[in-house]
Order: C-alpha cells, then structure tokens, then sequence
C-alpha cells in the first residue's frame, strides 16, 4: 500500500513545501527515510514506532520506505513526524484512503503519541494560503501562532496522534479557529524622549531616524545621553502594518522566540557579536530579528572589525544572503542602525586635555575601527557634550516634549512616505528627485555645497533623503533651503567629530 501527503521544511525564513510518500512492502521491517533527510528527519522512525505502540496500532513486521520530495532540498527538523505517522496509518488502512491528500501537516511526536509544537509555523501559513493543492493543515494543539492564519484556510489543532486519526475517520468534529489574526499586545515599557534633560540636537535627530528609517551615528563622553536616547526610540516608531507583523511573527516563530505583539522588535547585541550571529547561517542573525525594527549597537567602534564591515552591505540592501557549500538562504533585514561610540577609548577627549589618559596612537586606532565606507553609510551623524551637572539638578532645560507628540509626527510623516511607495532612507535616483521638488536655485546650492564639502554620490543622496524627511515632518510638500540647511549639520559637523575622534 502507498499513500501520500505534505509537510514543509524552512530555508531561512520561508517554508518550503515537501511531499511526503509512504509506501510498505514485503522484506526485511524497518523504515528507512530517504530524500536528503537531516538527523532529526533520519531518527524519526524510531519517534513514529514509539508513538503508533502508544497509541494503540500495531505496525506490521514489514518494510516501509519514505520519500521526502524534491529530493535535492535538504529536510531539516522534527516537523515530519506527524505527516510520516498519518501516512502510515492511511497505508495500513486505519484511516480513509485519500484524506491526507490536500493536507499539509506538521508536528513533533513524543513517545507517548503526544503531538509538540514546532518553530517556524507562520512562514507555513503562507505556503499553505498560496498552495492550491493545500486546503488543510494539521498542527499541533501547542501551537499558538494560530491567529496569524489567513481567510480559507482550514486550521486542525490535535494534541495527540490518536486524536488526529479519529478526526481523520470522522469520529471526531474539530472546530474551526477564527481566521481574522488577532495580536495581544505584550506590554512593554520604554524609556520616554521627556527623561532627556537637553541634547536638543541629537533628539531632533532621533526623531528624523524613526520618521524616514535613517541610520543614525551618536558621538559623545560616557554619560552624556546616548544610551538613554536610544531606549526612547522604540516608543516613537509608528505602529506596525499588517504586513510588518506578519514578517516579524514569521521570524521570530523561526527564531522561537515568538511574543505575540504589536510593538517593533529592538535588538542590542554585545560587542563580542561575531559576524555569523550578526548575520545569520543556519538561523537568523541579530539583524534579522530587528527586521521591521531596531538594532543598537552600543560602543559601536569596540565590534569586531569584520563584524562591522559585513553590516554595509545590509544596511543598505536591507537583506542577508548566507552561502554555503550546500546552503544559500536570503534572510530579511530591514531595520534603522543605531550606534553610538564615545570620541575616544577612555571616552574623555572632550572634557579637557587633562581628562583623557588616551595617546595619539590609541585614538587613531579607535577612529581607524570604523572604515570611511562604512562611516558614509550612516545618513545622520550627531556628536553630544556632557551636560553642567547643576543645570540638571535644577531642571533648568524647560519642559521636554514627551515620546507621545514626536511619535504623532513620526506616524505623520510615515503617512506621507507610504504615499511614495517607500520610506525615505530607500529613496533613489528619479524617485528621489520627484519626492524633492527643488527649485532651480535649491539645486545650485546643493551642488555647491556638495563639491564644498567633498560628499560623494551617495553622502550627497543621504542629505538629500534626510532633507525630505524633515520636510515630512513639517508636512510641507516640497523641500526647501531651510530643510537642506537644517540637516546639512548632520553631514558636515557631525562627520568632522567622527573623523576627529
């Protein structure tokens, strides 16, 4: 007897349909796994004998073979488990010949029968709604990933291996689940814009970052700010679209790290990050999981040079390809860079001559971190001070606005952006200069300007972005001098205190 189905194995973040053949015949008992299987798929025979005796069936003393196909797709995972049982059950005829045929089913058996959850399973709703020879999928009754799937699709949840055969005979009725997704929020508290007494640059500057999807650069002593600035930033970013949540539930499914909620992701990994965590092989990266979000690296120039050099490529592609020998696998990786460094290793090179223990030598080692390509990769560059310790006890910096109002414009400002197709910082060439609308004396300028400053081509296109964003916030439809002359700070002075430090 022979029966088929289908099950899905991941290639980075997407799912990758795999038909599942099993077929008995006479010979030596056993059950061999063929079709490039991993050790995972290899040992789930020994998985699907235990849990058939647990559940009450008896396999017969002869040889069953199992064809995972296309056979060139490496099979990886635990996912298999259950799609292998029922097509054995449907081959020794315990369940109805051909109701598997338009399922696609995944599940990890225990010993017991007991069906587990697998990571991975929201990529899986978008194989299975594309899928026209899918119309059901069978999962386990552990999965809570359940509201992310899309209208016409019919959601079987089962908690053991007996329970999926008798709803597969008839004998049980599975409810439908509800097909709208529904998300519920996980509280999170962030940091509000009104805690940060002065920097009134570097918070105009954080409010442009979270409007257009800028990078932004942050140079200053220890204490001045920059990482209570960068906690404030999640709490002024737009809320997410349906599609943004969708891709940051499918990776954090894959990730396994699944928090069923509206709020951007926000990353902050440690300076020992070696390049492959950054960015990802056989699992997704840092800059990956901040997909749709936000990735802070503190102490920025202390990374591993070639930790920092593989960010230039994504920061601008917004996208990972890993290669292997046998594995290539493109993984999302749209999010804003935030990074702050100090201007010097002891981080007192601004506070006088007599403040800093650093040599020369030390300081040009520490600015020579960070290459002049990826330096120019960075649209907004702002350098901090330390602020008067008295001015701050006093509260004499007047009321701040608090991260609710900027947010407000933020979301503004995205509104206009999503009526160009793109955010800002993905501007370029004729697009960019439709969304400009310069007049003729505004283009002069800024060549002049360009050829004054030494910009290149594409620190030119960053001013350019930055300046319609600023022109977003103000809501005004074209953008003027004064939005060239407001952001040209962050490509001239800025870039100075970098270079200097």
């Amino acid at each position: 007897m022979q029966s088929f189905t289908f099950s899905s194995t991941l290639l980075g973040v997407e799912a990758k349909l795999v038909r599942v053949e099993v077929a008995l015949s006479n010979g030596l008992p056993g059950l061999v796994v063929v079709g490039l299987p991993d050790a995972a798929v290899s040992e789930a025979g020994a998985r699907v004998r235990s849990a058939l005796k647990s559940s009450g069936f008896s396999l017969p003393p002869r040889r069953v073979v199992v064809n995972l196909s296309p056979g060139d797709l490496r099979k990886q995972g635990s996912g298999f488990d259950l799609a292998l049982a029922l097509g054995l059950l449907e081959a020794l005829e315990e369940i109805p010949e051909g109701c598997l045929r338009r399922s696609l089913i995944v599940g990890e058996l225990s010993l017991d029968g007991t069906i587990r959850a697998v990571k991975g399973l929201v990529p899986v709703f978008a194989l299975a709604q594309e899928c026209e020879e899918i119309d059901r999928l069978i999962m386990s009754a552990e999965q809570t990933e359940g509201a992310f799937a899309q209208e016409g699709l019919q959601l079987c949840q089962v908690s053991s291996l007996a329970e999926a055969a008798s709803y597969l005979r008839g004998e049980i009725a599975q409810p439908a689940l509800p097909k709208v997704p529904q998300v519920t929020s996980t509280p999170v508290r962030f940091r509000d814009l009104e805690e940060v007494k002065g920097q009134p640059l570097a918070r105009f500057a954080l409010e442009v970052s979270a409007a257009g999807g800028h990078h932004l650069m942050m140079s200053g002593p220890p204490g001045c700010g920059k990482s209570l600035l960068a906690s404030c930033l999640p709490g002024i970013l737009p809320p997410m679209s349906p599609q943004e949540r969708l891709e940051v539930a499918a990776v954090a499914s894959v990730c396994q790290d699944l928090g069923m909620s509206d709020h951007r992701p926000f990353r902050a990994p440690g300076q020992s990050t070696s390049a492959i965590a950054m960015l990802g092989g056989q699992q997704p990266g840092e800059v990956t999981r901040a997909h749709r979000g936000v990735l802070f690296l503190d102490e920025f120039p202390e990374f591993r040079r070639d930790t920092l050099e593989a960010l230039r490529a994504v920061m601008e592609t917004g996208q990972v390809s890993v290669v292997r020998a046998r594995m290539r696998v493109s993984y999302p990786a749209r999010f804003t860079l935030l990074a702050a460094m100090n201007p010097c290793p002891c981080g007192n090179r601004d506070l006088g001559l007599d403040s800093c223990v650093c040599s020369e030598a030390e300081r040009t080692r520490y600015a020579n971190k960070l290459s002049g390509p990826m330096r120019d990769r960075f649209d907004l560059v702002v350098a901090l001070e330390r602020q008067p310790l008295k001015a701050f006890l006093e509260s004499s910096f007047g009321e701040a606005e608090n991260s609710e109002r900027v947010r407000q414009r933020v979301v503004t400002a995205r509104e206009i952006q999503e009526g160009r197709g793109c955010l800002n910082r993905d501007l370029g060439g004729r697009k960019l200069r439709g969304a400009l609308d310069l007049r003729a004396e505004d283009e002069r300028f800024c060549e002049a300007t360009g050829d004054r400053l030494g910009l290149s081509v594409r620190a030119l296109e960053k001013w350019l972005r930055v300046a319609r964003t600023v022109a977003d916030l103000s809501e005004e439809p074209r953008v003027l001098r004064e939005h060239l002359l407001s952001c040209l700070m962050f490509r001239n002075s800025g870039t100075k205190e970098m270079r200097a430090s």
